[in-house]
Parts: C-alpha cells; sequence; structure tokens
C-alpha cells in the first residue's frame, strides 16, 4: 500500500454517509436529486453540538459539504498522566456508540433485580426486523418495568431519542416515575397541568412533540384535542408504548383510529395490557396489525403461527425462578357472612317477584318487553347488591323520568307503583339503618382493630357505583369519627391531575387516607400495595376479569405483605335470591381458583370481555343456574382465544435465548473507575465549576448549576433538584431503591438517589463533555514501551448504515503498522487489544517528538486503507446476511399480497360492481397495494447498504 495515499472526495452522496458543513457533522439520512443533479438532503447531527438534531440541506446552497474523510485526521500528542485523556476518550466512544446486539447490553444496571422472565420481551423484539411487541403478561407481573428495559436497550441502540407513551390518564405520574427512578429515562407528563405549564412557556405555534423529545400522555387527551392530532401528523418517534391497548382494539373507534395512525409514525411499537382481547378475532388481528400490517391473513382466518413472533404472555405460575416467586407473596381470601335484614329481605322478595314475572312471561313467548322486565329486576338486585343507596338512586331517577313523561305503563321500569313501592322499600332500609352488609363492613374493621387514626392500616374498598362509594364514605365518617382527609374515593369522573394525586398520596407513607373507596377505574395499572395489603370487594362484579383486576391492585409484584381480600357475602333463604347469591359468589370462589391454577381469569367463560362476562351472568340469572361456570361460554364468542395463548408449548414462558447478556467492551476494571477518571479529567482541564462534583466512595453528588438546568431542560420538573442543590448518583442499585423506597414516605417526593450508568442524561452530558474535549478531526496519540518496537496502533470505529440511514453495524478495531507503513497485524478486535496489551492496567507517559508525530501521520492513509478493506469484507458479509432475510421476507410479503388479492376478488364476487361497490372495491385494493408497496421498501431500506463505511480514527498507540 502506498503512503502517499489521498483520497478523492465523492460529492454523490448516499444514505448513511457521514458529512461535515458548517463547521458540524451529520450522517444523511435521506436523499432527494434536484432536476440539476443537485442534492435535497435529510440528515441527522452527530457532533457535540448539534447531535439529535435533524437537519435538511441543498447542495446548491451549502457549498461546503463533502464527506468525512479518515485520511485528514490531525494527530496530536496526550501529555497527561497516564495517557488519561486518550483512556477516557476511547471509552466515552465505546459507551457512547450505539450497540447493535440482540442481547441484553445495558438495562440490568437500571435500579432493578431483572427478573429473566422480564428480559423475554425485549429479546423477543430484537429478532424482529422492526422492533414492535404485544406485551400482554398477566396481572401483577411488572410490565412496567419490562417496558423499562425494552427503552432502555433503544436507547443505547441509538434507536430511543425520541419516545412516547400513552397511558391511562390515572396513571400518567406513575409510570413517568417509574422509568426516570428506576431507568433515569425522563418524560415530561402532558396531563392538563402539564399542557397548562407548556402553554405558558411555548409560543401558541410550537409542536410540543417536537420540543420535548420524550413525553408521556393519556389517549384521550390526544383524542379530545384537535390540535394535538396537528401535531401528530407532524412528528415521527423512535419509540411508541401503549399502555393497556385493550382500550384501542377496535379500530372504528376514536381511540383506536388515532392509535392506528401513530402506529405508522414510529420505528418501535411496544403495546401492553393484561386482557389484550374481548373475544372479538377482529379487535385482536386489529393489534397485532399496528405491529406488523402483515401478519394477519386479509380473510381474517389467523392461528397461533401468525401471531406468535409479536407477543410475550405469561402468569404468575409460569415463573419458575424462586427469588422471583419471593416477590409475590401468597394471598389469603377472608370471606364474611352478612344474613340479610327482615327490610332487606322484603325488597329482594318484591324484586324476585318481579323477576320470575318476568321470566315467566318470557316463557310465554312475549319476549322483548318481558326481557326488559327481567333486564330491570336484574338491575335492582346488581344496584342493591352495591348499596341501597346506588338501588334508590336507579329507581328515583326512573321514577323522576315517568312522572315527566306522565306515559305510566305495564312495565316495571314505566309502572309508577311498582317504582313507588321499591322506592318505600329501600328508603325504609336507609331509615332503619338495617343494611347488614354495611354492618358486616364496620363489624370487621372494628374486629381488624380499624378506627381511622394515624397510626390504623390503610384499607382500599372497591365499589361499582359512585353512589356506593358516597354511601360508604359519609357512613365510614360518621360511624369511625374520622376527618375528610382520612377517606378519599377514586372514580372515573375525576381529572386526570385529581386521579394521579389520589394514587400518589395513597402511595406515600405519610398519607393521611386510611380508606380509600374505589370504583372500577381505578382497577387497571393502578398501584396501591406500597402501604396497603387488605382490600374489600364491598360489592362483586359480575366479571372475572374486573375481579382479577381488581385483586391486583394489592396482590402484584413487590408486595411486602401477606395480600388480604375480604369480600362481603349476603346470605338468605328466599327461594330465587338464594340462587342468585350463590351464583355472584361462584365468581368470587372461581377467581380463586383461577388464581392458583389458570393464571388467566379471561380464559373461563371465554368471552374475554367485562360487558359479554356481565350478559353471560344475567343469562344465569335467567335460567337459575348455580353452574353457569362449569360450562363454556364458547359459543358466544366468534374465536377460542387459548388456541392463541396456550403456554403449554408457548417459549415466550422462558428466555428466548440461554445467553441473554452482551459483553461489554471497556478498558476499566469496573464503572465507578470510569466514572471517577471522567470527573478527574474535567476538573483538571477546568471544564467543571469550583465543587460542581463530588466523588465519593460509592456515588457522586452534582451541583444543578443554571447552565446544566438549562440544558437539561427536558427533564421532568419533580426530577430535577433546585438550582444549586445535588443530583444523587450511586452504582449501588440497593441504595437507589431504597431510596425509591424511602421516597415513597412523603407525598411529592421523588427518590433522592439515581442510578449512575451511560443513559443518565446528567451522565450523558459530562461523557458529551468530555467528548467535545478533542476535536472532532483530531485522534489522540500515546506511546508505550508495552508495544513491540517500531510499530503503531490505530483505533478506528467502523459504521455500516442501512438506506434508512440507521446505522446497523459498530464496530471498534485496531490496525497494527510497521513505521514503514507495512502491515505489521492484521485487524484486530478492540476487545483482544485490551487484553493482548493489558490496557486497563496504568502506562507511563513518555516524550512524543514531531518526528514520530509526523511519520505517524504519513503512514495513517495505509492504516485507512486496512480499516477500510475490513469495514467493506464486514459489509460484504452483512450484505449476504441482508439478502437472505430480504428473499424471507419478499417471498412472505408476496404470499400475503397474492391471498389478499384472491380474498378480494371473493369479497366481491356476489356484489354488483355498481358506482358503489366499484369504489369499494378500489379503496381496499389501494389498501392493500399501499401496505405491500410501503413494507416491501421499508424492509429494502432496511436491509440495503449502499452507502460507503464510516470510519474515524479514535486513537494511535505506539512504540518507537
Amino acid at each position: 500500500m502506498n503512503s502517499e495515499k489521498t483520497t478523492t472526495l465523492n460529492h454523490n452522496l448516499t444514505i448513511g454517509q457521514r458529512i461535515s458543513t458548517r463547521g458540524e457533522d451529520f450522517i444523511v439520512t435521506g436523499t432527494n436529486t434536484n432536476h440539476d443533479g443537485s442534492q435535497l438532503l435529510e440528515a441527522e447531527g452527530i457532533s457535540e453540538l448539534v447531535k439529535g438534531k435533524r437537519f435538511s440541506f441543498d447542495t446548491n446552497l451549502d457549498t461546503d459539504i463533502k464527506p468525512i474523510d479518515p485520511n485528514f485526521t490531525t494527530l496530536i500528542p496526550d501529555t497527561d498522566s497516564g495517557y488519561r485523556k486518550t483512556k477516557l476518550f476511547l471509552e466515552t466512544q465505546i459507551r457512547n456508540s450505539a450497540i447493535f446486539s440482540d442481547k441484553i447490553t445495558i438495562a440490568t444496571k437500571a435500579a432493578i433485580n431483572a427478573a429473566e422472565y422480564q428480559l423475554t420481551p425485549t429479546l423477543k423484539a430484537l429478532q424482529l426486523p422492526r422492533p414492535r411487541l404485544l406485551i400482554a403478561d398477566g396481572v401483577g407481573l411488572g410490565k412496567t418495568i419490562e417496558v423499562g428495559i425494552f427503552l432502555a436497550e433503544m436507547i443505547k441502540r441509538g434507536k430511543g431519542k425520541r419516545i412516547m407513551v400513552l397511558a391511562p390518564k390515572s396513571i400518567l405520574a406513575q409510570f413517568q416515575q417509574e422509568l426516570w427512578n428506576r431507568f433515569a429515562i425522563p418524560l415530561v407528563r402532558l396531563d392538563s397541568d402539564g399542557i397548562a405549564k407548556i402553554k405558558s412557556q411555548l409560543p401558541a405555534n410550537k409542536n410540543p412533540f417536537e420540543y420535548y423529545d420524550k413525553t408521556i400522555i393519556s389517549i384521550d387527551t390526544l383524542k379530545q384535542n384537535a390540535k394535538f392530532r396537528h401535531y401528530l401528523e407532524k412528528s415521527r418517534w423512535d419509540v411508541v408504548v401503549i399502555d393497556e391497548c385493550h382500550t384501542v382494539a377496535n379500530d372504528r373507534s376514536q381511540k383506536g383510529d388515532l392509535a392506528q395512525f401513530i402506529a405508522k409514525k414510529c420505528e418501535s411499537l411496544i403495546l401492553t395490557s393484561a386482557t389484550p382481547h374481548n373475544g372479538k378475532k377482529e379487535n385482536f388481528a386489529n393489534l397485532i396489525n399496528m405491529i406488523e400490517p402483515t401478519a394477519i391473513p386479509k380473510n381474517g382466518e389467523y392461528d397461533k403461527s401468525h401471531v406468535e413472533p409479536y407477543y410475550v404472555r405469561r402468569f404468575k405460575n409460569d415463573i419458575a425462578d424462586e427469588t422471583v416467586r419471593a416477590n409475590f407473596q401468597e394471598r389469603k381470601i377472608v370471606r364474611s357472612s352478612a344474613s340479610l335484614s327482615v327490610d332487606e329481605n322484603d325488597f329482594l322478595q318484591y324484586q324476585q317477584e318481579l323477576k320470575f314475572l318476568a321470566i315467566e312471561k318470557i316463557k310465554e313467548g312475549n319476549e322483548q318487553k318481558s326481557k326488559n322486565d327481567f333486564l330491570f329486576s336484574i338491575g335492582l338486585f346488581k344496584g342493591f347488591m352495591s348499596s341501597p343507596l346506588a338501588a334508590l338512586e336507579s329507581v328515583k331517577r326512573r321514577l323522576e323520568k315517568v312522572k315527566v313523561k306522565n306515559n305510566s305503563d305495564d312495565s316495571f321500569e314505566d309502572n309508577v307503583e311498582i317504582l313507588e313501592t321499591l322506592k318505600t322499600k329501600i328508603e325504609k332500609i336507609l331509615s332503619a339503618k338495617s343494611d347488614t352488609k354495611y354492618k358486616k363492613l364496620k363489624e370487621t374493621l372494628l374486629g381488624l382493630g380499624w378506627s381511622g387514626k394515624k397510626q390504623d392500616d390503610r384499607y382500599v374498598i372497591f365499589a361499582e357505583r359512585i353512589k356506593t362509594l358516597e354511601y360508604l364514605r359519609d357512613n365510614l365518617k360518621n360511624d369511625f369519627k374520622i376527618t375528610d382527609e382520612a377517606i378519599a374515593y377514586f372514580h372515573g369522573g375525576l381529572s386526570d391531575s385529581e386521579q394521579q394525586n389520589i394514587v400518589e398520596d395513597f402511595g406515600k407513607q405519610d398519607s393521611t387516607v386510611k380508606i380509600l373507596l374505589c370504583s372500577d377505574s381505578g382497577s387497571q395499572g393502578v398501584n396501591l400495595h406500597y402501604f396497603c395489603n387488605r382490600m374489600f370487594n364491598y360489592d362483586i362484579p359480575w366479571s372475572l376479569i374486573t375481579l382479577e383486576q381488581r385483586n391486583g391492585r394489592i396482590d402484584r409484584y413487590g408486595q411486602k405483605k401477606t395480600p388480604f381480600i375480604h369480600y362481603i357475602i349476603a346470605e338468605s333463604d328466599i327461594d330465587g335470591l338464594k340462587t342468585d347469591l350463590h351464583i355472584v359468589d361462584r365468581l368470587t370462589k372461581k377467581e380463586e381458583e383461577v388464581y392458583k391454577t389458570l393464571g388467566d381469569a379471561g380464559s373461563v367463560m371465554k368471552l374475554y370481555d367485562t360487558d359479554k362476562e356481565e350478559k353471560f351472568i344475567e343469562q344465569a340469572f335467567l335460567k337459575q343456574n348455580e353452574n353457569f361456570l362449569d360450562s363454556t361460554a364458547k359459543a358466544m364468542v366468534d374465536f377460542d382465544f387459548s388456541t392463541l395463548f396456550n403456554n403449554e408449548d408457548d417459549k415466550t414462558a422462558v428466555l428466548v435465548t440461554d445467553n441473554p447478556y452482551e459483553q461489554p467492551t471497556s478498558i476499566y476494571s469496573s464503572d465507578f473507575k470510569y466514572y471517577e477518571a471522567l470527573f478527574e479529567q474535567l476538573d483538571s482541564a477546568k471544564q467543571l465549576q469550583h465543587k460542581e462534583v463530588t466523588v465519593a466512595e460509592d456515588y457522586i453528588e452534582i451541583v444543578n448549576t443554571k447552565d446544566l438546568n438549562q440544558i437539561l431542560f427536558d427533564l421532568p420538573p419533580e426530577s430535577k433538584p433546585a438550582i444549586g442543590s445535588l443530583y444523587k448518583l450511586s452504582l449501588d442499585k440497593d441504595l437507589v431503591q431504597k431510596s425509591i423506597e424511602d421516597a415513597r414516605k412523603k407525598k411529592g417526593a421523588w427518590a433522592e438517589f439515581q442510578v449512575l450508568y451511560d443513559l443518565h442524561p446528567v451522565v450523558r452530558y459530562f461523557m458529551t463533555k468530555l467528548e467535545a474535549s478533542v476535536d472532532k478531526d483530531v485522534a489522540l496519540v500515546a506511546k508505550s514501551k508495552i508495544f513491540p518496537a517500531q510499530t503503531s496502533w490505530y483505533i478506528f470505529q467502523g459504521q455500516i448504515a442501512n438506506n434508512l440511514g440507521q446505522p446497523v453495524l459498530s464496530d471498534f478495531y485496531v490496525v497494527g503498522l510497521n513505521d514503514d507503513g507495512t502491515i505489521h497485524r492484521k485487524t484486530l478486535d478492540l476487545n483482544q487489544f485490551i487484553s493482548e496489551f493489558k490496557l486497563s492496567e496504568k502506562l507511563f507517559t513518555e516524550t512524543i517528538t514531531e518526528e514520530d508525530l509526523a511519520n505517524l501521520q504519513s503512514i495513517l492513509p495505509d492504516a485507512v486503507e486496512w480499516a477500510h478493506s475490513r469495514m467493506q469484507e464486514e459489509q460484504q458479509l452483512l450484505e449476504g446476511n441482508m439478502e437472505t432475510k430480504m428473499a424471507t421476507y419478499q417471498t412472505k410479503i408476496e404470499s400475503w399480497h397474492a391471498a389478499a388479492i384472491e380474498q378480494l376478488e371473493i369479497d366481491f364476487t356476489d356484489k354488483s360492481l355498481g358506482n358503489y361497490w366499484a369504489k369499494m372495491k378500489d379503496n381496499k385494493q389501494r389498501e392493500i397495494e399501499t401496505i405491500l408497496s410501503s413494507s416491501s421498501q421499508y424492509f429494502q431500506d432496511l436491509t440495503s447498504l449502499q452507502g460507503q463505511p464510516y470510519l474515524k480514527v479514535i486513537a494511535v498507540f505506539y512504540n518507537s
């Protein structure tokens, strides 16, 4: 090779190429050719001032654009003791570079005790062309942790800069804190308070999704605000997470349509739900199609083979690791019997007479009217079994409507006489205070020694009706003489801020709330287990799914005490009523059976939808069938989902690989040694203010200066210490997790300590500062006798990008040359180089002469050529693998397309091709062709490596 070699700049720029313009470096992510042969370039910044930002350039206007050429790197000597700066710069380049692996690389450094089952979603997603997955684990298994692991790994791969999380409004703050405290992933919360703050801080026309890279918002907020749709249309994300995704499964709903739209605006997509389907085959297909549009055949007929690559679903009984199971406590069920009072029996006797009268008429054939009467009587029963006040409210509302309409007739719900009778009987129960279920609740609380005082335990009480919550609140306050501060109630009518405040307060040790009254709006996703281990189902929902969700609020991963689930079971010997009460009681027993064996409450009735389950229970009342759960409701649903989620041979219950961890490359013996050296270097180079950073034995304190506060403007305000106060970062995960627990002692407090690792925004800031201390076209030189005499060792970073502008390979390796530029050692991996020459050990600084530098500079093009040769070999090998993947995918998508067109012809065979049907067919065909075209183009761009490999000289070691 010729040491006089020079490189000719190529101005026909391609995607993936690195360019320099306006004094900064960029990667080309898109190109268009103008009619005059010039180019329009889409690019993303990669040097310090522009890193991560997106730009557009016109080569007619930006005439200084040129590809970055490693041959023009300037070599300068490192004069620091022990070549600390060279080592740090090299290590920081390694840590800041995107990694490309299908294994776990960094997430286990977060503040979690990662269970292997929690790694599986990420490991499985990384095997897909685009990491997109449904996490459908059962209630309480820690789906938020699994999401955090995935996001951390995407950020490490350079594919998680822009993130949007969609979550129910009640858990926005909870989700936000969990990701910050454990993973240092900063999400700006766009709830009603957050949006109000943004309006006061941002110009009216500023898109908050462009201003903040990482946000969390509820889909209801997006749905209700037309301006947000406008913002969404102009935004793209690296990752979108949709929590409780079953709420968006219906693509004909406003929420579903919005979710389908957002799914097309991101590279990676994570959907989560413990109840991932509602029994409708089409709705579940919609979720899978959000993940992969060609997964489901157009005829709608799919099986496990079509969807298995795109989901994980596990339950407690799938977790074999005993250390993990120790994080779940064995629940205890407490069943209390309440024999109904004379007044209650009187009311329910009348209700039963109405019910049987309706049933008789149904049998006689007068079906519709009698069915309405039956439903009215059952509704009375359900309302009353929630509370007498809830039943009274329903009766009074109906009575008012009937009197306004003035059309009393034979139907029960429009019969003034019946309604007045019902009203009188309920009012008698309330005035006589003969509500035995409430008396049993009060007796149970007294028996537990509870009085609502400061030292007492706190309890959750679930009930369906808001009137029941009000009834309980008023009675408990009166009977236990407790203050307003000791009792709170949560329901869907509260604003997002009110809901979040209640949940946060209840999860704090200093909370004054001793009883939390909850409607079923609080049964999904909300953590209520931190300082509570006792829950009452004051009424029993007619849905096993809802019951399982309720119980999962305190019986979940991380509960430290035995969870006690209380049921108050009404008893009566009245014919019919006794059966109805047994039917309701059977639900509680079946939920417990499922908990101990199957793991999935939805699999019992096979209806997978709370409304359908309630209707099934109504049929049990109609038929007076106490054994309704012994037979399946399968006939009522269009598809048996157990064929998809049977775990007997399901690989998602175990790890995808036996070796899930990627071994890192590092010069330092420990992470702390690196961070210690980093801050020593910045301090000695006068890049830190006086006492800005304090390095202690096991943690680091960093002052939140005005400059740092401004630079980290997009951290959650609650996570930032006041200016002049400290960020406290530690490698001790136990300390950080204790800090998280300590933060639960006081309302409004966030964890004092955060995890010290490369993804923390504060740490990344100082790592970038170290990077910036070496000019972008400079490489540091170190001399040492540990290397063979008359040799030089050039360390390169090489990257290969696809046609989407995404790096698909990043490699650090070393070229060894003799002093005359001939090869001494063909390229070797950096790991091998560090180990062989013991770079982790202390080096001694030696004098580097101008003559030595000149020689190193003169043979640099030879090192570049050898390095480029290695990258071309890797690119060719990668292209071969990519071509195989492309051929496999093309066969799959063409098969999907052919089947879709065939199904289209079948669907329209019997329809006359008038204007309406012709247009309908044309729309369907256009949709198919669009999916084919966009999917084919995407995968072609994903697997095409046409750009030149990127090379950067990081450092040079030598011995003269």
